[in-house]
């Protein structure tokens, strides 16, 4: 025996045949098949989907990527939510989101075409939204200080301020959720001790804070809103450390009349500037609470208007 015959000998001896040779039985001219079953089997529903009893969805399971190593970096970086505070949004043309915040103010109506500007913060910021058409009457005075969620809106710049837009395919509705992060912050700001007329002027515009002092007046004046007549009331409300000019265009003076002299506090006023003095604005419906009885310091403002 030769040695090439002595290698072949030990090569057969040791060898363990597990199971017959399908491909050495099949045509060579046929293409090779793969002995994975699994991958068999995903091979066969990319070849022939309609054919498969189960009509899988080729989509589903090679689901398309962006195109672009661009697009890929922008998909990832695209936030699905965006809070009140615009400041550091990625605006890309085209981009929609999901946008949740509390209703503070409710601007009237506007025709040709149809819209309505809306106030919206959350404790992060305060933008501006504005909504047309069918969406005009689903906002009024009652609205305020309710959870607002939309889907599919977009980011817009006007004048150099960020704001939120719908279009229509965008849905407008609202939540009571308790555990929402914006309730939380309209919530606690009730419990929030007063700010002195001293620091209100430091505080900054949109800012929602709660006051207390001496009613010391109560005046009215009519404006005219967009060719209607109504009454602006403005409230001096007085402390040991300065003066509070508060304002509302909803309320009636009787409300207030009556308290003159009186130490009161007013829970979640919000911050904004006229004629370059800081002034507060009283929310419409229960945005704004009146606290006539017992509060921190009403006592020692009750002092203070005797002495």
């Amino acid at each position: 025996m030769n040695k090439r015959q002595r290698l072949s000998s030990n090569a057969a001896a040791t060898a363990t045949p597990l199971e017959p040779n399908i491909e050495a039985s099949t045509d060579h001219n046929s293409p090779p098949r793969s002995s994975d079953a699994s991958s068999t089997g995903r091979e066969e529903v990319l070849a022939s989907p309609v054919s498969h009893r189960e009509n899988v969805d080729v989509a589903a399971i090679m689901p398309l990527s962006p195109a672009s190593n661009r697009d890929r970096f922008r998909a990832s970086m695209m936030p699905a939510q965006v809070t009140c505070d615009l400041s550091n949004i990625i605006v890309e043309p085209g981009s929609r989101f999901t946008f949740q915040g509390i209703v503070l103010v409710v601007f009237p109506a506007s025709t040709n075409p149809s819209r309505r500007h809306v106030l919206i913060g959350d404790g992060r910021g305060v933008v501006g939204i504005t909504v047309w058409n069918a969406h005009v009457n689903s906002f009024s005075s009652e609205t305020v200080g309710q959870l607002l969620v939309v889907t599919k809106v977009s980011v817009v710049v006007h004048n150099g301020t960020r704001g939120v837009t719908l279009n229509k395919e965008s849905t407008v509705q609202f939540n009571t959720l308790t555990d929402h992060f914006a309730t939380n912050w309209w919530q606690d700001i009730l419990q929030q001790r007063a700010v002195s007329a001293i620091l209100f002027c430091d505080q900054k515009d949109n800012a929602v804070v709660n006051v207390a002092g001496i009613i010391g007046s109560v005046t009215v004046e009519q404006k005219t809103v967009r060719s209607d007549a109504r009454d602006l009331v403005t409230i001096k409300l007085v402390d040991r450390t300065g003066v509070i000019t508060l304002r509302t265009w909803n309320h009636h003076s009787d409300t207030f009349l009556s308290l003159v002299d009186s130490p009161v506090m007013f829970r979640r006023v919000r911050v904004t500037s006229f004629a370059a003095q800081k002034t507060g604005e009283l929310f419409d419906g229960s945005g704004t609470i009146l606290d006539k009885s017992a509060f921190p310091g009403a006592d020692d403002l009750a002092k203070f208007w005797s002495e």
